[in-house]
């Protein structure tokens, strides 16, 4: 069977077919039907090709709902027994450092920036803001004053619908 790239060739070719006089219309009407064949049945395949990639991303979504929640578990398991840990060696007096086998342990303290808390109202002068486009009151605009040279509205996108 021939490519869905050669179908839509064969399909424009006999499309200007129709254009010439000297063409047979009988042999066009057989040729454009069974073009028309082949193309309903590559034009199936794709489907069903297009169904299994869209049932597949559905999985691999849901199995990345699940690793993403194994990996937040893991990660609160680690961080629980690090303090733990942390804890004992404190309370036992060992903030300096220990052996444990194969690692060894030290508090450390952290780096980068000191935290900071929030406790009252703050000042104007340290709040900052973004400017944000008002979407909807641009459309609604747009609707009253057409002419508008500062926005427009574009073509909307066509989609391919598989029912």
């Amino acid at each position: 069977m021939a490519s869905l790239y050669e179908l839509t060739g064969e399909m424009l070719e006999l499309m200007d077919w129709l254009n010439d006089p000297e063409t047979d219309p009988e042999a066009i009407a057989d040729t454009l039907e069974g073009l028309q064949f082949e193309l309903e049945k590559k034009a199936e395949g794709y489907c069903k090709v297009i169904r299994q990639f869209e049932a597949d991303a559905q999985m691999y979504k849901a199995e990345a709902a699940i690793f993403a929640q194994k990996q937040a578990t893991a990660e609160s398991n680690a961080k629980r027994m690090k303090e733990a840990l942390k804890k004992a060696m404190v309370a036992t007096g060992h903030e300096n450092g220990m052996d444990a086998g194969l690692f060894k342990l030290k508090i450390a303290g952290n780096g980068g920036k000191k935290p900071l808390k929030i406790t009252g109202l703050v000042p104007d002068e340290f709040i900052t803001m973004k400017p944000e486009a008002n979407n909807e009151a641009i459309r609604a605009y747009l609707d009253e004053h057409p002419e508008c040279v500062w926005a427009h509205y574009e073509e909307r996108g066509t989609h391919l619908s598989i029912k």
